[in-house]
């Protein structure tokens, strides 16, 4: 029988279908690599008939560094003898001598380089895109359809769109009035949008995709007609219920029989609450799990009253397991119910989604697979490859425990073409895949662990040729501590798992080989929780201590990562240790909102919105009133008129504003309160937002506080490199990388935990209205609705199991030198554990060691051994300098240029409209390319457009300035120059000639000596950067053009 990790010898001739079982650190990017040079060093043009799939941009990132880096190693290998492994593993197998080897990664890289988009290494996701662009016409998709890569505000979108049609449609009123009723009964808000919105976030998940596919043919009136039915079934199965109660109590009252007579009279009141219609049960308690199989009465029992209840029994156990058959079909009948009201909305929802993309030329990322698997996938290969442009002959797809079943199903046919196909020399395709079924972490959102190991076994292997698989069982990550920990952790472990598969998993797959490493430190530390509020103090206290431990062992806050299970964990160690000075970088940290600038402008677009709010000015003038000695007293003077404070203090008219874009508001804002005196990267995201959301949404203040409002917690900026702080992150985020030093506090998850899991389950369509499915909550009850609904709450139990050793197998793998484990001292009375939970684990791991003690709280393996810290590379800044250009606001387009009653003013307009043309114009033959811009943007129409046209003709044939304006020559217009003293200078023009430079500036009205000054400023810096000016000219732009050369 094949076991999960076989040794398999790697056979003389290369295997075209290769499997890489790598466990955590083994070295699968350098495998990939050594496999990818393979082919590339073997073949000329191999690279181009490459596919490689991943899931991340950062893997694809690293993979082509690996692949560029090891070929320029490759052909700069002069000398065999100091050659790199990995060119002596791929020369001896693709069996080539070095000089050859080392010419043709010279050929290749050179090759790659020059025909770059032919280097097809991408995410996954990129390639479905790719592939839907190619056939969007066939598919009557937009062809620029924007890709949606959060769903919630579409969805929030289109709940709000379906519930505005509740008046208009009967039927629809009709569901959600009678919805909202029900929830008003049980105690619950009659909002339906958030019970809409939770069962909307189906239509984006793959995992449920197949079974809504059941239900597009189903209207309103077939779920009505269910709906209906149920409640008939409910109120039989009650009727049922009261019946066989009624008929125990005259069981009791014919045969003379009392309550008391009855132990603790438990079993005849349980049944008259029965009887009494009472649905309020728990048959998983006490006597109520297995009636009948002790006596109902006490030994102090008359035994003539002993008898009669003995002779009752079997009518008291027939009756009595009739009641709970009939409870837990109504239990059933309940469950479903809960969900059939979102469900009879979910086609209409999903149409006002398709409606909104439509309106909108958009498309989520997340129905890719779904328009493929139906649209795409059943096409001949060949015609596909056609269409893409490209055959591939050969395909790499990294991390394969993380692909859902419809992307793997949409890649099966391309890779069948090429694995089950000749070439013209007779060679066939291959195909890699690299995993790690302990590494599957996101089931969530469509990954399957079972497909890798399936593959594995070949036990469902799609393709003609079998898989060689091959472990890779070196850990190169960990020092030797580490990986011994692990090893016999997962080990001890693994037999609480319930499926004998993900048993096998742990035990044979996690055996890891030491690496040259030595050394190495492990930790277990227990807290004793007492109340819920002390949990986050003491989880926050013990990782203080951990840190200081590691920070005198010479070791840096850059080294170390602390990861935890949710978010919330996350912020709360983030905010305990940032109050102890300890420097933190988190998700939370890069949120936009922590930033108190942004706070602040947001507040100021706030008050816009709601003039005369005095908690939004409170929190205006809180900001403003920072490093003012009387804090509280300017804000109190201020509180009730917040404009004339900044119109008079700062000159910001909020009245000017009201004409304004959001994007115009805030960048005059940043101007005014001086916000970007020093490098904001929080300032940039915001604009940079703005930016996006006026684009789809509009100009607006409403709509982009409306985005703000459902976006804020997860607007956040991408952590920076180099920085010298700790790390806090989630176990997903922190898959695939490592760390110095790794510290998981809070490791005391519940293996069994449900969040809000939903299931669905197959029903007798005769029985149901026609409907396969009924679509139930997850809860331990479901064991008791038949034999099937059994077998699949099972089955997922047993995912949850492998999917909650597979997330602690992750964050105990992360660590290179040092692994901190804070968990819960979890004990009942006897001194027992409970391995539902991992502390359980951790526990029951020592006490198979022999090493327990319940008076200690620290368990240490290895030795925490200090460093010597090299001095890091000092890493430069160029520091973000936000400008603010000045430009012309809101134009009034006219016909003629007399409205502006005045000569100044007509010179300004005309002034501002050359100098907004000249910063576009780079040559002379640019003139009509510009005001066709300008117009487009209607900065300039009618007699404007004549009157602009002659000026610029006047001044690029100019004889004194046309030069300026020829082709051959580099222009710079209106490009931002940093001065040696950290100031911003604009000059209008710079034409460049090798190092030579002319400085150009355009002004209006009359001759000043400040523009002199100015210019001179200008060719300073310039000199300073090392250009010669040879001339320094300011361009008056009158009635006539007068260059002035200083």
């Amino acid at each position: 029988m094949a076991t999960l990790f076989d040794v398999q010898e790697t056979p003389k001739k290369d295997h075209p279908f290769k499997i890489f079982n790598a466990s955590a650190g083994s070295g699968k990017t350098h495998t990939l690599t050594r496999e990818y040079l393979k082919i590339v060093l073997s073949s000329p043009k191999g690279y181009s008939r490459i596919l490689a799939l991943t899931f991340t941009n950062k893997a694809v990132e690293e993979m082509k560094h690996r692949i560029l880096g090891s070929l320029h190693d490759f052909a700069n290998t002069f000398d065999i003898k100091k050659a790199k492994p990995l060119f002596l593993d791929v020369q001896k197998e693709i069996g080539l001598d070095s000089e050859t080897l080392r010419i043709r990664s010279r050929d290749a890289l050179k090759e790659i380089l020059h025909n770059y988009a032919f280097f097809d290494i991408s995410t996954i996701d990129k390639f479905t895109h790719r592939l839907i662009r190619t056939f969007a016409k066939d598919l009557k998709l937009p062809q620029n359809f924007e890709v949606i890569l959060d769903n919630d505000l579409l969805l929030s979108e289109a709940v709000s769109r379906l519930i505005l049609k509740a008046g208009s449609d009967s039927l629809l009123t009709q569901i959600l009035i009678e919805f909202a009723f029900e929830k008003i009964d049980d105690d619950k808000s009659w909002d339906v949008a958030h019970d809409l919105n939770k069962i909307g976030k189906l239509l984006f998940s793959e995992n449920h995709a197949v079974h809504l596919e059941k239900f597009h043919d189903k209207g309103i009136e077939d779920f009505l007609e269910l709906r209906k039915l149920f409640q008939q079934k409910i109120k039989s199965a009650q009727g049922h219920m009261v019946l066989q109660a009624t008929k125990i109590l005259e069981y009791i009252e014919s045969n003379g029989l009392e309550f008391a007579d009855f132990t603790g009279g438990y079993f005849p009141k349980y049944i008259q609450k029965i009887a009494e219609g009472d649905t309020n049960l728990d048959f998983d308690r006490s006597w109520r799990v297995d009636f009948g199989s002790k006596p109902l009465y006490n030994k102090t029992c008359p035994d003539h009253t002993k008898a009669r209840i003995d002779a009752l029994l079997p009518e008291f156990i027939e009756s009595f397991s009739a009641i709970k058959r009939h409870y837990y079909e109504m239990a059933l009948l309940k469950n479903a119910y809960n969900n059939i009201v979102p469900l009879t909305v979910l086609n209409g929802l999903q149409q006002e989604v398709k409606q909104l993309q439509k309106e909108r030329d958009q498309l989520s990322i997340s129905e890719f697979n779904t328009i493929i698997s139906k649209e795409i996938k059943n096409q001949p290969a060949p015609f596909i490859y056609e269409r893409l442009g490209e055959k591939y002959r050969h395909y790499f797809i990294d991390e394969f425990q993380d692909t859902s079943r419809m992307q793997w199903e949409n890649l099966v046919p391309l890779i069948a073409n090429a694995l089950e196909s000749q070439d013209a020399q007779g060679k066939t395709g291959s195909l890699f895949l690299v995993g790690d079924a302990k590494q599957a972490i996101y089931r969530w959102r469509g990954g399957r662990a079972e497909q890798f190991l399936d593959l594995i076994l070949n036990r469902a292997n799609p393709f003609v040729i079998a898989p060689k698989v091959y472990p890779l069982p070196t850990n190169y990550r960990s020092h030797e501590e580490i990986i011994a920990f692990n090893n016999n952790f997962f080990t001890i472990s693994a037999p609480f798992l319930n499926n004998q598969l993900y048993q096998q998993l742990f035990l044979e797959g996690n055996q890891q080989l030491p690496n040259t490493k030595k050394g190495g430190y492990v930790q277990l530390t227990f807290v004793e929780e007492t109340v819920e509020e002390d949990k986050d103090l003491l989880y926050g206290m013990a990782t203080l201590q951990t840190i200081e431990k590691v920070l005198q062992k010479g070791h840096t806050y850059s080294d170390i990562c602390i990861l935890v299970r949710s978010n919330k964990e996350g912020v709360a160690l983030a905010d305990f240790l940032t109050k102890q000075h300890i420097p933190v970088i988190s998700s939370e940290s890069l949120l936009l909102l922590s930033s108190e600038k942004v706070r602040f402008l947001i507040d100021l677009l706030h008050y816009q919105n709601q003039f005369g709010d005095l908690a939004i000015s409170y929190n205006v003038l809180f900001f403003l009133s920072k490093g003012k000695e009387s804090r509280h007293e300017f804000i109190a003077r201020h509180l009730g008129d917040l404009e004339a404070v900044l119109k008079d203090e700062f000159g910001f008219d909020l009245e000017l504003m009201k004409q304004k874009s959001v994007y115009d508001i805030l960048e005059l804002a940043i101007r005014q309160f001086n916000l970007a005196n020093e490098s904001d990267a929080y300032i940039l995201f915001l604009m940079d937002t703005v930016l996006e959301v006026e684009q789809k949404e509009g100009t607006g203040i409403r709509s982009f506080l409306a985005y703000w409002e459902k976006k804020k917690d997860s607007l956040g900026l991408s952590a920076p490199d180099h920085l010298n702080a700790v790390q806090v992150m989630t176990v997903h985020k922190a898959k695939g990388l490592e760390f110095p030093i790794v510290i998981f506090p809070y490791a005391n998850e519940y293996l069994y935990k449900r969040m809000d899991k939903k299931l669905w389950l197959p029903v007798d369509q005769n029985d149901y209205c026609e409907f396969e499915e009924l679509l139930v909550n997850e809860k331990k009850e479901v064991l008791r609705y038949g034999a099937i609904a059994k077998q699949l709450y099972e089955e997922e139990e047993q995912k949850m199991e492998l999917d909650a050793f597979n997330v602690l197998y992750v964050a105990l793998t992360r660590a290179e030198k040092a692994l901190f484990i804070v968990t819960r001292k979890q004990l009942d009375k006897t001194g027992g554990h409970n391995t539902d939970y991992y502390s359980g684990l951790f526990i029951h791991f020592l006490r198979e060691k022999g090493l327990w003690d319940p008076s200690k709280d620290t368990f240490s393996f290895g030795k925490l051994d200090p460093i010597k810290k090299e001095t890091d590379a000092i890493v430069a800044y160029i520091p973000y300098q936000y400008t603010h250009k000045e430009r012309p606001g809101f134009r009034i387009l006219t016909s003629t240029g007399n409205l502006w009653d005045t000569e100044r003013e007509a010179a300004l307009s005309k002034g501002n409209l050359i100098h907004e043309a000249m910063g576009i114009l780079e040559t002379v033959e640019d003139i009509d390319d510009v005001l066709m811009a300008l117009s487009r943007r209607g900065e300039v129409q009618g007699e404007e457009l004549t009157l602009v046209k002659e000026t610029m003709g006047q001044l690029v044939h100019h004889p004194e300035l046309a030069v300026y304006y020829q082709k051959g020559y580099e222009v710079r217009n209106e490009k931002d120059i940093m001065t040696a003293d950290g100031h911003i200078i604009r000059p209008d023009r710079l034409v460049f000639d090798g190092k030579n430079v002319s400085i150009i500036d355009y002004k209006t009205g009359k001759r000043n000596a400040s523009y002199q000054r100015q210019l001179n400023g200008y060719a300073h810096t310039l000199r300073q950067m090392g250009y010669v000016v040879e001339n320094k000219i300011i361009v008056y732009i009158n009635e006539t053009i007068t260059p002035e050369f200083i």
